[in-house]
């Protein structure tokens, strides 16, 4: 993201924050984690489809709200390529 577009996005939405992705497995809702094992199984893919499937949702949710996210790279690199 350009600077230019943070301060428009800043300036529209009237709102300075940028939400942070600091995903924990165990905080997202079984249901996200179960879809996501069911389809890729109990492993780091499993996992990081989960978080995705989550994140999308957040963004979704946040999109007209705030002006930018920013995800915590480490909080994915916990899980390997997937992640």
């Amino acid at each position: 993201m350009s600077l230019d577009r943070l301060i428009e996005g800043i300036i529209e939405k009237q709102n300075p924050t940028a939400a942070g992705l600091d995903p924990r497995l165990e905080y997202i809702p079984r249901y996200l984690r179960e879809a996501a094992y069911e389809a890729h199984g109990r492993n780091l893919e499993g996992a990081a489809a989960a978080i995705l499937s989550f994140n999308k949702g957040v963004i979704d949710a946040l999109c007209g709200i705030v002006p930018a996210v920013k995800p915590q790279c480490a909080y994915y690199e916990m899980y390997g390529w997937p992640g």
